[in-house]
């Protein structure tokens, strides 16, 4: 880490959950920043990991305590407003629209008008509440939790008080977004007082990184979303486009009828009784909206851009409307503008552009999906060095190509510190989830789902049935397997909010005696980032491999990567398929006294080898699995 911090080389490390990535990238990145006068931004996926780099921070603080090492934990307003934790409507806001409504408010504090945030009127008033809360999180190091709930006993605002503080802060711990999204990039380094060039960059878990990243530059417009376009205007008016014939209500549903005529052309009727087979979204040609969209309304490319132009200018005025009122400024007349420009301007080599039917078959949109994070991942390679870090980002070079990274970029990889005896991961050859055989492939379904059975039943440790998606899972459960487990079981549902998620969560994890069973999907909130310690965790069930659906968007991807680097199928298929083997199976593993035992029901898992060294096909897997359980016994609990 240090000759990548010393020669300003990219790092793109992976090394096994516990092993201590974050104190090693912690530690190293203060040393430096303190001696050559650099400042350290430390980019996270969730909350949870902020929370562990401010602890790595404080251990360091503690050690050195005369070294004067400030961090801070930044978080969205839609984290740390005090105003949008209660307000419903609030809370839906995008960080532009918090950012706008937050501007309003404090600008009738500044004004001396009436009303106004009522936790930034006390910044502005009560500076010896301020600098007392800035010595606090300078001698504490505060997550950002911890300073939104000492802000709200004092009644300031945390999102504002965090701005004054970062300009000091040695490392900031922020999300992805911060980094990606251009005006909240601007608006950190503003804070911070510094450019790129002096700030080390750290992304943890960096292998989710590509896909937010394609997530981030996609863009898409709903039926729903034309909806809201005509709502908007029973609310706001209903001004004529170009001519009198044509207004904003006409025009959004026009479009709502071009998107629906799209469906019905491109999309047919789902096949229920295959699995995984529907035809949920399909490739439009570059230019298949937009002529549909001119031809509707007989008008020319230049009406268009006329027409995108004014549904902007308008929009514009109902967002300042709304924000004037204290309300959210969001206007979907406005998204109608920007997304049809954006749909115009995408170059059409690194983007693909979709019909997508929704689950319900109630909201199907148009969508322009990005194919090339490397386009969002350019301003990485402007800051003074990258260390890009996961447990999971085998193989390397898929993911420094992925982003565009420089050839010279350093690629390391570490095996786990932890036994290998700790860890048993099997496979059983006589059954499958490929999409063609699921149900076609004679007994396949019985047969897995009386492993499933099985399995759950001959044991007394917590085990968790990862299924490749909620469709399979549903098609067990109404099968009737749960009524065949004889013991406690718990289901994530797809509509389930994290909350919910997590009272399930705990109640599986405090049934250690008795053992719980816990239905979940590979590749969602519980296969990456959930610590199951311990008894908590003992056995993983994953159902299948679970390789990406066969859709229009992931045809796309592949045939993308193929072009660009001659591998499309290792690239967008197999990488990221073992990188969701690997997390299921690292929930079982977190330290050096862990022992679990995966099971992985799917007769191609072996072409995963390389990935899963020690895998290995059980003949009798409950035999198998209680002998694994008894020499736990015998080493750690006689």
């Amino acid at each position: 880490m240090e000759d990548a911090l010393y020669t300003q080389t990219p790092l793109v490390l992976e090394s096994g959950t516990g092993s201590g990535k974050t104190i090693c990238a912690v530690s190293s990145t203060i040393s430096f920043a303190m001696k050559n006068n650099k400042k350290i931004i430390y980019a996270t996926r969730t909350n949870a990991q902020q929370k562990q780099v401010i602890s790595e921070v404080r251990r360091i603080k503690k050690m050195f305590p005369t070294e004067n090492i400030t961090a801070i934990g930044l978080q969205g307003r839609s984290h740390m407003c005090l105003l949008v934790r209660d307000d419903p409507e609030l809370q839906k806001g995008t960080a532009d629209e918090l950012a706008r409504f937050c501007a309003e408010e404090k600008k009738k504090i500044r004004k001396g008008k009436k009303g106004g945030c009522r936790y930034f009127r006390n910044i502005v008033r009560d500076e010896d509440t301020v600098n007392k809360t800035l010595l606090w999180m300078n001698d504490f190091n505060p997550t950002a939790e911890e300073l939104t709930k000492y802000c709200e006993e004092k009644e300031c605002c945390p999102y504002e008080i965090n701005k004054i503080f970062v300009q000091d802060a040695l490392l900031v711990v922020v999300p992805y977004i911060y980094v990606f999204d251009t005006n909240l990039r601007n608006m950190l380094l503003d804070w911070m007082g510094v450019s790129e060039e002096d700030i080390i960059l750290v992304i943890d878990e960096a292998h989710n990184l590509p896909d937010y990243l394609r997530d981030l530059l996609s863009s898409q417009l709903s039926v729903y979303m034309l909806n809201s376009c005509i709502y908007e205007t029973e609310r706001f008016g209903d001004p004529f486009l170009l001519s009198r014939s044509l207004s904003v209500s006409k025009f959004a549903d026009g479009i709502r009828d071009v998107i629906l005529d799209l469906r019905s052309k491109f999309l047919l009727r789902r096949n229920e009784l295959i699995y995984g087979a529907e035809k949920n979204d399909a490739l439009l040609s570059p230019d298949g909206l937009i002529s549909n969209i001119l031809e509707r309304f007989s008008i020319s490319m230049d009406d268009l851009n006329k027409i995108i132009s004014a549904l902007i200018a308008y929009g514009e005025q109902i967002r300042d409307a709304k924000q004037k009122d204290g309300k959210l400024p969001r206007s979907y007349i406005y998204k109608l503008g920007e997304f049809l420009s954006f749909w115009m301007s995408v170059d059409d080599e690194r983007y693909i552009k979709l019909i997508v039917d929704s689950i319900n078959r109630k909201n199907p949109r148009v969508e322009t999906y990005c194919l090339d994070p490397s386009v969002g991942a350019s301003i990485v390679n402007r800051f003074f060095t990258s260390i890009h870090m996961s447990g999971t980002l085998s193989p390397l070079s898929e993911y420094r190509d992925s982003l565009g990274l420089p050839p010279s970029t350093m690629l390391f990889s570490y095996p786990s510190p932890f036994p290998r005896r700790n860890r048993k991961i099997l496979y059983i050859n006589s059954v499958t989830t490929k999409y063609n055989e699921l149900r076609d492939y004679k007994g396949n379904i019985e047969r897995l789902e009386r492993y499933i059975k099985d399995i759950s039943n001959s044991t007394d440790r917590n085990t968790i049935i990862f299924f490749p998606s909620f469709d399979l899972m549903s098609l067990f459960i109404k099968r009737g397997i749960l009524d065949k487990i004889k013991r406690g079981t718990y289901v994530e549902k797809q509509s389930m909010n994290q909350s919910s998620l997590m009272d399930i969560v705990v109640k599986f994890k405090e049934n250690k005696i008795k053992g719980s069973i816990l239905f979940s999907v590979i590749g969602g909130r519980l296969s990456e980032g959930m610590d199951f310690p311990a008894e908590e965790l003992e056995i993983a069930v994953i159902v299948g491999i679970p390789y990406p659906k066969p859709t229009a968007r992931q045809r796309g991807l592949q045939r993308y990567y193929q072009k660009k680097f001659g591998k499309g199928w290792e690239y967008t298929v197999q990488a990221p398929t073992a990188r969701k083997l690997l997390q299921a199976i690292g929930r079982l593993i977190r330290n050096e006294t862990d022992r679990g035992v995966a099971v992985i029901l799917d007769k191609r898992a072996l072409r995963f080898k390389k990935y899963l060294r020690d895998i290995e096909l059980s003949r009798d897997i409950i035999k198998d699995i209680r002998k694994f359980i008894l020499e736990e016994d015998l080493e750690y609990h006689l």
